[in-house]
Parts: structure tokens; C-alpha cells; sequence
């Protein structure tokens, strides 16, 4: 029987915090902790939710990660935060002070990806559909795009791209408002923060770990579905099919979960000699 998803996470929330040793914070960026864009164009994150970061980062106990499909140097620019690790490209790679990860055999699709981003900036004729090529991945974002075009849209994207999708050459997802084109290899966000954690876990073996997940769509779900075993998934915004257990009633709603972790999390903590894993 499917779980009731709850707005009600303040009293879990500071309690999981306080018991675990360590808490790793991992956040997707559109949508979460910042707005949706509309378009090409990029929305600002809110002051608070600047502050909180910046001081949550601060905190020894802990890790703090934001995961986008956006690449890693988009990222660095519009956080710069020395100590955070940057999950960029839907999880494909992974860069932070303790782990170094670049999927070697979903860069090997680069060429499929590009190619799939090129034939639907050439054969889509819709307005406002902006194709954006990543390297790694690649997407489709129709947030302009009127209602009664999407259906059409979607369609023709996955009629054009087809071949590639049966090849195996490439995998399509649904995201909010966007198609996400990535390769067709077994990962995904949940993967990509198992290893983050278990990297954590390795560093620190004496010390009970809690993973706080917050994302906002479907690509997030493989994320959540793992942080139910091992901490507390969040959603942005109520949804029938979810392995979330709680969820956000908006996206300016991520300033209270910051302040909670803010305020619950240990201020001291004995700190191991640490070492970057390279994978």
C-alpha cells in the first residue's frame, strides 16, 4: 500500500539530525533551491536560502552536495563553494573535496548525446523549445511551450530520437517540464549519492550517517527511493507517485529545511584525516 506523503517533517527531521554523527545534505538546484527557470533564462536563489547554505557549509558535521543535470563548471560559477561537491550532469559526474567521479563509460556517449541534440535543434519547429547540449547529457526544456503543444512536442522527440533509444545508445526521462536525454548506462541520482555516502560511510566507520535528499521531480526519484533506507527523501510540491516521504509545499519552502539543519546539526565533531577518492 502506497505511503501517505506529509507536509509534517520538522519534528523526524531535527530528531534523525541530532542521533546521526553526521548528515549529508544533498539538494537538487532548479527548482529547489532555486526557482524554475523559464526558458534560456536563469532564475537567482534567495538571499535566505544563500545565507543558510553558507553557513550550513560551515558546519563540521556536515556534507553538503547539490545535484543538477546542469554541467559541473555551470555549477561552480553560480555557487563557488570550496567545500560543497557538485553532482552535475544527473549524477554522471561528481566533484568535492572527498570524491572525484567521472562515469567513464557514459562519456564514452558523447557523441550520441550530441547528435541527438543536434537532429532536435535541426527537425523540432516549435517555438520557445530551448535544446540545451551538455556533453554528458542533453535537454529539452518546454517550459514556454503552450498546452496545446506539448503533446505534439513530446511525440515528435520521441519519434526522432527512436533509432538511438533502441540502439541503447541513449535513454530519455521526463523531468518537470523538460525531456533529459542521458546515456544508456545503469545510473542514475541514486546511484550517484549511494557512492557519495558510502565514500562518507568509508571515512567515517565509527559514525551513523543520515542522508537528507530534497529534489523536485521525476529524475530525483532513484534518490529517493534510496534515502528512504538510510535518511529522510523530501519533494518539492505533492505528488501521487513518489518514493519521497515528505514533501515541500513550494519551492521557497527549502529555506525552512536549511534552517532546520542549520539549527540541528552537531556544531563539533572529531574530524579523521581525509583523503579524495578518485573513481
Amino acid at each position: 500500500m502506497p505511503h501517505k506523503l506529509t507536509n509534517n517533517y520538522t519534528t523526524e527531521t531535527r530528531s534523525r539530525i541530532k542521533k546521526a554523527h553526521r548528515t549529508v545534505l544533498v539538494c537538487d538546484y532548479d527548482g529547489t533551491l532555486v526557482p524554475l527557470p523559464q526558458g534560456a533564462e536563469d532564475t537567482h536563489m534567495a538571499e535566505t536560502v544563500h545565507d543558510h547554505i553558507l553557513k550550513i557549509s560551515e558546519i563540521p558535521s556536515v556534507d553538503f552536495a547539490v545535484i543538477s543535470g546542469r554541467t559541473h563548471l555551470d555549477l561552480r560559477e553560480k555557487l563557488n563553494l570550496p567545500g560543497c561537491h557538485l553532482i552535475s550532469n544527473h549524477g554522471f559526474e561528481i566533484q568535492g573535496p572527498d570524491v572525484n567521479f567521472h562515469h567513464s563509460i557514459a562519456d564514452k556517449c558523447r557523441d550520441a548525446i550530441h547528435s541527438a541534440a543536434s537532429t532536435l535543434r535541426i527537425q523540432l519547429r516549435i517555438d520557445r523549445v530551448v535544446i540545451e547540449d551538455r556533453g554528458m547529457t542533453a535537454s529539452v526544456n518546454y517550459r514556454e511551450v503552450m498546452e496545446s503543444q506539448v503533446s505534439s512536442l513530446l511525440a515528435k522527440c520521441r519519434n526522432l530520437l527512436a533509432s538511438a533509444v533502441r540502439d541503447r545508445q541513449i535513454r530519455i526521462e521526463e523531468g518537470r517540464r523538460t525531456l533529459e536525454i542521458t546515456p544508456a548506462v545503469d545510473w542514475d541520482r541514486g546511484k550517484a549519492v549511494k557512492m557519495l555516502v558510502q565514500n562518507y560511510r568509508a571515512i567515517y566507520p565509527d559514525q551513523e550517517i543520515l542522508l537528507l535528499y530534497v529534489g523536485d521531480d521525476a529524475m530525483d526519484e532513484p534518490a529517493f527511493k534510496y534515502a528512504r533506507q538510510v535518511g529522510i527523501p523530501y519533494r518539492v510540491t505533492q505528488t501521487k507517485e513518489t518514493d519521497a516521504i515528505y514533501y515541500l509545499k513550494m519551492q521557497t519552502e527549502i529555506s525552512r529545511v536549511l534552517k532546520i539543519v542549520r539549527e540541528s546539526a552537531h556544531k563539533k565533531t572529531p574530524e579523521p584525516a581525509r583523503e579524495t577518492v578518485v573513481l
